[in-house]
């Protein structure tokens, strides 16, 4: 009886984001549209963060770096325009495989090291594509940014449809990798990676396997994203908000849980777009400082480990 209650929950709760673009205001399904995308990276970062607990600050580094590369493609390619709409697609066609093969490129030095040095290097994936943005100002814009014509932009349905589509495919793919074999021996190199090699599991394989995999839906969030603003600025798309808040999101939903980055999503997103509609003077940064704290102190499992022992 739990689970058709639950799955009638599940589709009453998608039957109504489905409804969303139709009967909410322009600036509540711009805030979803956000949401989706946050909740995405909180998704990819759980991947490393959650499964194999390697605290992943560089998810940012994909969401960027494709942001960037469908923004390049669409205004510094002379055959794009030609393409018309095409070559938003060819645009995505390129930015995804880019951030895939980088992903698998960074494995190498970055699974050299562990625990709170893995951390600071993955955070310098983000200061290290934030100097090259700086110093390509012809094919990035530097710090003026870059704006993708205005032909390209998608309507805010589409953006928020596809917005959800990606987070409810991140989350599903959590889904799956915790139900399948990959996700056991993520659990086993979590443990130890010593026992899990004596047991003929390849740590570094599978290592770079999760990061590929966290990076490609981060990646195609940012094509939305750069498709959605038109203008991309640095500090946006390489950003204090990109790179910590997907963290936040995961440990404040309970990182290592499927539901985990949901949770976070709705509290920590609902949080930030109350803040605005009341109109108080919080600053994002400190409301997300007063959050880690909180966890850290009082619910270092999350939310949903809360939830789950008082199901038991």
């Amino acid at each position: 009886m739990r689970v058709w209650i639950g799955w009638a929950l599940l589709l009453l709760v998608l039957v109504g984001l489905a409804l969303v673009p139709m009967v909410l205001t322009r600036d509540l399904v711009t805030a979803l549209f956000f949401t989706f995308i946050f909740l995405t990276l909180a998704a990819n970062y759980d991947v490393l963060g959650g499964f194999l607990r390697h605290i992943n600050l560089g998810q940012g580094a994909f969401f960027g770096l494709a942001a960037y590369a469908t923004a390049v493609v669409l205004t510094r390619a002379p055959w794009s325009p030609k393409l018309g709409a095409l070559a938003v697609w060819v645009a995505v066609g390129v930015a995804i495989p880019l951030t895939a093969i980088f992903a698998a490129l960074v494995a190498y030095p970055l699974f050299q090291v562990r625990g709170p040095y893995f951390a600071v290097i993955t955070f310098g994936l983000v200061l290290i594509l934030q100097q090259i943005v700086l110093n390509t100002s012809r094919l990035s814009g530097g710090s003026y940014g870059v704006t993708i014509p205005a032909r390209y932009y998608p309507s805010l349905p589409t953006a928020y449809y596809a917005g959800l589509a990606l987070a409810i495919g991140a989350v599903l793919i959590n889904s799956f990798i915790a139900r399948s074999r990959l996700g056991i021996a993520f659990h086993a190199l979590r443990d130890s990676e010593e026992a899990a090699a004596a047991i003929g599991i390849d740590p570094f394989r599978h290592k770079q396997t999760a990061m590929v995999i966290a990076s490609v839906p981060s990646a195609a969030a940012g094509c939305i994203f750069a498709l959605f603003m038109g203008h991309l600025y640095m500090e946006t798309v390489l950003g204090t908000d990109v790179t910590l808040l997907p963290v936040i999101i995961a440990m404040v939903g309970g990182s290592g849980h499927v539901l985990g980055p949901v949770l976070g999503a709705v509290i920590v997103r609902g949080l930030d777009i109350g803040l605005v509609y009341a109109a108080l003077p919080v600053p994002n940064l400190a409301l997300y400082g007063l959050m880690l704290v909180g966890i850290g102190l009082f619910l270092p499992g999350g939310i949903v480990h809360v939830l789950t022992r008082k199901g038991r």
